[in-house]
């Protein structure tokens, strides 16, 4: 299937489905991902300190993505996005490289399904620890509403295979 360029961003807290729903989109479109997360534990890894990589991790995927962009390839972008500032990076990036901006946004209306998802997680990331439930619902408290035309997906109500269709479709 061939699709416009497109900057594709998923966001939603930790454990919504994002990176599942990610991973998806960039196996069906053979598409570059970038995750904030590994980038940020590579950057742990590389000695710089942890309170100075949260900001600096969304701008090396914003860099990544650049690149791509530039080239004329769409990229998938795989991160929270709680708060107004990368949020408007996004917006920036695809205005810059006239591209469509295509943000899906994954939510996990069950708490309990959230909660036991959160509490089995091994993502495996090398220096990076797995977030608890508590950690989760403070970021809770600090996500932003979004106001950007988006697909919201509630993960809980669908199984990946689903949730996956209804992405590509809305990206198509």
């Amino acid at each position: 299937m061939i699709m416009s360029q497109k900057l594709i961003v998923l966001a939603g807290l930790p454990g919504s489905g994002k990176s599942t729903l990610a991973e998806g989109l960039s196996r069906h479109f053979s598409l570059p991902l970038f995750s904030v997360d590994p980038i940020e534990a590579a950057m742990w890894r590389g000695g710089l300190p942890r309170d100075q990589t949260g900001i600096a991790a969304y701008v090396v995927a914003q860099t990544l993505a650049a690149e791509h962009l530039r080239l004329g390839q769409s990229v998938v972008i795989d991160a929270v996005n709680p708060v107004e500032a990368p949020r408007a990076a996004w917006r920036s990036l695809a205005a810059k490289y006239r591209t469509d901006l295509a943000i899906i946004e994954c939510v996990c209306v069950d708490e309990a399904t959230h909660r036991r998802r959160i509490e089995a997680r091994m993502r495996a990331i090398e220096g990076m620890s797995e977030v608890t439930w508590a950690g989760v619902e403070k970021r809770r408290t600090e996500y932003e509403a979004w106001t950007d035309a988006r697909l919201t997906l509630d993960t809980s109500a669908h199984p990946p295979g689903r949730l996956l269709a209804e992405a590509i479709g809305y990206l198509a």
